[in-house]
């Protein structure tokens, strides 16, 4: 093994202090936790998280890799039956169960970037495959025709719920100290309301 290559055991602690810190920045948000906050949370010494990750930025580049390697894999996760009554609602519900279980990244997006500036451009890039990716779905549900709308309606359509699936946790928190599971129902259901018109009833035999 090479001086660059990680141990496993190298590996298996970076994940530790991943989780910890996700788990800390969905409760509290990015900016308002410590790396001796993480630390502890991690079960290690502050100076052992240093060494892992020398510099905060460096952990929120980490977690976000990390959601954005999940987002492909769900964006463009083709529903097995496209003409089943629910296969559309299971993708998009299992989109927005990741989005709930990394909301710091949608949540806490300004403080986000202002503590890791090289994500900026990488938002953006994500955004762009995970939407080209959502639109092979549609299109494919349409072609089953469990879905009637043209190309140009559905980019504006993805937006839209790219704009909704981004900002409806900050919609929420107004006048809240936190989000809970009511909070994420209502967000899907939001999300869900904008391709009701579109969809078709299932056909029955």
């Amino acid at each position: 093994m090479s001086a660059a290559t990680p141990s496993p055991t190298a590996l298996r602690t970076r994940d530790r202090i991943v989780a910890a810190s996700l788990t800390l920045f969905n409760e509290r948000g990015i900016g308002r936790v410590t790396t001796a906050e993480i630390a502890a949370a991690s079960a290690m010494r502050e100076g052992n998280l240093h060494y892992h990750f020398p510099r905060k930025s460096l952990l929120v580049e980490a977690i976000f890799a990390t959601f954005a390697n999940e987002a492909e894999k769900v964006a463009g996760h083709l529903p097995a039956d496209p003409e089943g009554a629910d296969a559309l609602l299971s993708y998009q519900r299992a989109w927005f169960d990741l989005v709930w279980r990394y909301r710091c990244v949608y949540r806490d997006g300004i403080a986000m970037v202002e503590i890791a500036p090289s994500l900026r451009g990488e938002v953006r890039a994500l955004r762009q495959r995970t939407q080209a990716l959502a639109r092979r779905v549609f299109e494919s549900a349409a072609e089953a025709g469990r879905i009637r709308i043209d190309h140009a309606t559905l980019s504006r359509l993805l937006d839209n719920a790219w704009i909704v699936s981004s900002h409806w946790m900050n919609f929420r928190l107004q006048g809240k100290a936190d989000l809970d599971a009511a909070d994420l129902e209502w967000g899907f259901e939001q999300v869900r309301a904008l391709f009701l018109p579109y969809l078709t009833p299932p056909t029955t035999t």
